[in-house]
């Protein structure tokens, strides 16, 4: 069964499906996978409609991260969404920030506030939220790499804890395992083993990813052309559902300006999408290269005083890790004369270019060379999609 369809069926659809089970309540779940497969894209189309559907009378509750510049801005958050209500800055201000600081952690076992003399309305609304999370809410986190530096993650993990125990509801987080770096790193993997009660893996093929976002009502005029859409999505090896969602967004532009998109125009719009996304590159169109098994790859000749130094690569090496090792040993590579192509401080100089440039370098071996996509289309219409991607405009 697909990766998506297992998870939905455990946390779903099963008898005595995770989400559903009161015998989890008090458990903080993570959801993690790769950076842009799709999770959070996955839990707000796949996952929190069916339970809205089907908890009674209990509160379904997403969080973004993202631009939380304190605790008590999350507080806030939680508490108003379960009360069907959005963090409007009238209410915060209404309430006050010295409410929200009140709500201690062994306030919410009890469902006390203090009201620091601010709106007896607003407190209503915090203790309603409260009562809908209670005994079997859920709370999904998410966009844990955007919090602000000014929330503590040991206080963050600390009051997403005393959530789902004293409130005995579900907490989900949603994240990328390697989304913490150095000292967070060290301080995240101790509160992971002391918060989450459950992993899920989320890890689905380009075909299901692809599938979620593509049934959209919204691609209904692509359906003929969504086979060979995927088909193009997966020679790039990428996993990406913000890129598959562009991807998806420019063909059907396309096809509503123009009236006709085939082939050939779906494979320069789809890979012309990917590289400019994920690289910041366009490459220039080109119809004299041929699926030859050689390419000439020159280096930047005001590095160098020989201005006709180059090197022949394989088009179809195994990997672009093995086709940069070769753009650097042909630094070290000797003539007849067993003497160095280049001096010492010739070869660091190029040696320093190309580290600079490596992942500028990767991307045109693979969108350049291994995918090759410039001449599938003549010059006019390879400019016209190329400018489109470029600058997001597409004129009759």
């Amino acid at each position: 069964m697909p990766n998506t369809e297992t998870l939905k069926h455990y946390l779903l659809k099963k008898e005595n499906a995770y989400l559903l089970d009161n015998n989890n309540n008090g458990k903080t779940i993570m959801l993690s996978g790769a950076w842009g497969s799709g999770k959070t894209h996955f839990w707000q189309n796949e996952i929190e409609p069916k339970l809205k559907e089907k908890l009674d009378n209990k509160a379904c509750v997403y969080v973004s991260l993202y631009g939380k510049e304190s605790l008590n801005d999350i507080k806030s958050d939680v508490y108003l969404s379960a009360n069907g209500k959005n963090l409007l800055s009238t209410e915060v201000s209404t309430f006050g920030m010295e409410a929200l600081s009140a709500i201690k952690d062994s306030d919410l076992a009890v469902g006390k506030f203090v009201k620091a003399g601010k709106s007896l309305i607003d407190s209503k609304k915090i203790q309603k939220g409260i009562a809908k999370l209670k005994k079997g809410g859920i709370i999904c986190f998410d966009d844990f790499e955007r919090k602000s530096k000014n929330v503590d993650l040991n206080d963050l993990f600390g009051f997403i804890s005393q959530l789902a125990i004293n409130l005995e509801c579900k907490v989900v987080i949603i994240l990328n395992s390697d989304v913490f770096k150095g000292k967070e790193a060290d301080i995240f993997k101790q509160l992971k083993e002391k918060t989450i009660s459950k992993f899920f893996y989320f890890n689905p093929s380009p075909k299901e990813l692809f599938d979620s976002i593509s049934d959209n009502s919204k691609y209904d005029a692509l359906d003929k052309y969504k086979v060979d859409i995927l088909s193009v999505i997966k020679e790039t090896e990428e996993l990406n559902a913000r890129i598959y969602t562009q991807a998806l967004d420019n063909c059907l532009e396309w096809l509503e300006v123009k009236e006709f998109i085939d082939l050939y125009i779906i494979r320069v719009l789809v890979l012309g999408t990917f590289n400019f996304i994920l690289n910041h590159l366009l490459l220039e169109y080109n119809n004299d290269l041929k699926r030859n098994d050689y390419k000439v790859i020159y280096f930047p000749t005001s590095l160098t005083q020989n201005k006709s130094l180059f090197t022949l690569i394989k088009y179809k090496e195994p990997d672009e890790e093995v086709f940069f090792d070769k753009l650097k040993n042909i630094l070290f590579d000797v003539n007849e004369k067993e003497e160095a192509n280049l001096l010492d401080n010739e070869q660091q100089e190029n040696l320093n270019w190309l580290y600079k440039n490596e992942s500028k370098l990767k991307a045109l071996w693979k969108y350049g060379y291994i995918l090759y996509y410039t001449a599938d289309i003549n010059k006019e219409e390879y400019d016209q999609v190329a400018n489109y991607i470029k600058t997001g405009i597409l004129l009759p």
